[in-house]
């Protein structure tokens, strides 16, 4: 009787979406390395494209279906983009002079190619933000930023990876 339970919990499961770790539905069989470019930097903060790649890199690591090469010659697929545009502003005041959140949004462009310059998938317009305290104690000026940045970076990962995998 145990094996009727496991069955039906097994179609419901399967019925709603639901599948186990793995490769992708429909991601050809053939696609077994990636190479994440350095995101081209377009902004005057310095860390964004890199910060981005490497959330990009520990995403497609953790995913676990695709192996991540050490250069574009030696991947079945090439993923690049640019930051585009990141700017910040003020949320919310305690007075007129004084800051207390701040927002970070950020613009960006991906795109996903086959050796040969086949692209895959693109988005041309990926916009997000995070808002974040002003910390007036701090010896680093505004600390709040890098770990702001450094989320943004993690959620678009997330974003890019499952526009990808959803994609096909």
């Amino acid at each position: 009787m145990w094996w009727a339970k496991a069955l039906a919990l097994l179609l419901v499961v399967s019925s709603c979406g639901y599948h186990l770790r793995g490769r992708p539905p429909g991601f050809s069989s053939e696609w077994k390395s990636l190479y994440v470019e350095i995101f081209r930097n377009r902004t005057s903060e310095t860390r964004a494209g890199v910060l981005l790649t490497e959330a990009l890199r520990e995403r497609f690591a953790r995913s676990g279906f695709l192996k991540l090469a050490s250069s574009p010659k030696e991947a079945d697929l090439v993923l690049s983009g640019e930051v585009v545009r990141l700017w910040i502003g003020g949320v919310s005041y305690n007075r007129y002079t004084e800051t207390l959140e701040r927002r970070l949004s950020v613009e960006l462009r991906a795109e996903l190619r086959a050796p040969h310059g086949k692209i895959l998938w693109r988005n041309t317009h990926l916009t997000r933000y995070e808002t974040y305290p002003v910390e007036g104690t701090s010896e680093v000026i505004d600390p709040g930023r890098e770990i702001a940045l450094r989320k943004l970076a993690e959620d678009l990962a997330d974003i890019i990876y499952h526009q990808i995998t959803a994609s096909f």
